[in-house]
């Protein structure tokens, strides 16, 4: 009788040390996840290019509620882009203001809630004389979600 006692004790001692290991390393894994709003390592791409034409350049400046990117100037053909750890909880909202030629727009240029249905590592856009184009990874064309109408400024 002792000698079974003495097992299941042994056996439960050893189950309970296993389950607190394995609680305190699940813990650990969340915590690092969190600390960087990554979780499991996903990294998001944004990519935005001034596509206009007649050398017109975009001053566009990106933020959301945590990082803001600063003002950029864009010749026609560059890109400003940045990258950011996947949410838990899949709520990350960048937004910009663009002036170029006669036009000054807000919009939002990545919405977590909405681009799971359309880009996953590397989200691209790009800003035309027309409006702004969002490139759907998942069907490889350009969904045209913003709209203005770019003219060149004079000069004198």
């Amino acid at each position: 009788m002792s000698l079974v006692y003495s097992s299941y004790y042994c056996l439960t001692s050893m189950l309970k040390a296993l389950v607190t290991i394995i609680v305190f390393l699940i813990i650990v894994c969340v915590q690092d996840g969190l600390s960087d709003d990554a979780f499991y390592g996903g990294t998001t791409h944004v990519r935005v290019y001034n596509g206009m034409n007649d050398s017109i350049p975009v001053h566009l400046h990106c933020r959301s509620k945590d990082d803001d990117l600063g003002q950029h100037v864009l010749a026609v053909g560059e890109h400003q882009e940045w990258s950011f750890g996947t949410r838990v909880f899949g709520n990350t909202l960048f937004w910009c203001t663009m002036d170029a030629g006669n036009v000054h727009a807000s919009f939002e240029i990545y919405n977590a809630k909405t681009e799971v249905a359309t880009c996953n590592a590397q989200c691209n856009r790009i800003l035309n004389n027309d409006g702004g184009y969002f490139f759907n990874e998942y069907s490889g064309y350009w969904e045209k979600r913003l709209s203005w109408h770019v003219t060149k400024t004079p000069s004198f």
